[in-house]
């Protein structure tokens, strides 16, 4: 006769889900035509010529999962990576179980200024355009994960962080 496994079951209660919907999307595109054009007119060429520059833009997502990946590796953390990478502001980062509050900020905060560091390292190895493209666009490419940080500020300290699909849920459990 098998034994019953001890097992504790949680249940969450949603305190507040933060979602990067269309609007958001909308508001980075706007903010990068309007680096573009600060940018051409900081260098005074014009914005037809900066176009090309943003090729650059997808070194920024494999700059976030990269820096998360690794974040989460020293951790022995189980990131889990999803399927909408290339559409999703998290670029397909995340947990598959709700992590503690804690290990939430610090993991945003490291890849944040993991990839700010990048790409101030990569400006001096690029050609201006590019480089300025590359801080503009990882600026604007990040505003996704600043937003939810400041929003974890105003939750309790004992709650949990679920990746969600094009968001974060910040749950409590009970027990």
């Amino acid at each position: 006769m098998k034994e019953p496994i001890n097992q504790t079951i949680y249940s969450y209660k949603l305190l507040y889900r933060f979602r990067w919907g269309m609007i958001g999307h909308l508001f980075q595109w706007l903010l990068m035509g309007s680096s573009l054009i600060v940018v051409s007119m900081y260098l005074n060429v014009p914005v037809a010529r900066l176009i090309v520059t943003l090729a650059i833009l997808p070194a920024i997502a494999v700059s976030h999962l990269i820096v998360f990946r690794l974040f989460a590796q020293l951790r022995l953390l189980k990131p889990h990576t999803t399927a909408d990478m290339l559409v999703s502001p998290w670029w397909g980062s995340g947990y598959r179980l709700p992590v503690p509050l804690s290990v939430y900020r610090t993991g945003e905060c490291a890849v944040l200024l993991g990839c700010l560091f990048l790409a101030a390292a990569a400006y001096v190895w690029l050609p201006v355009e590019y480089g300025l493209t590359l801080l503009c666009g990882t600026l604007v490419l990040s505003l996704p994960r600043m937003f939810a940080l400041l929003v974890s500020f105003r939750q309790t300290k004992n709650s949990r962080v679920k990746y969600e699909n094009r968001g974060v849920a910040f749950l409590l459990t009970d027990g």
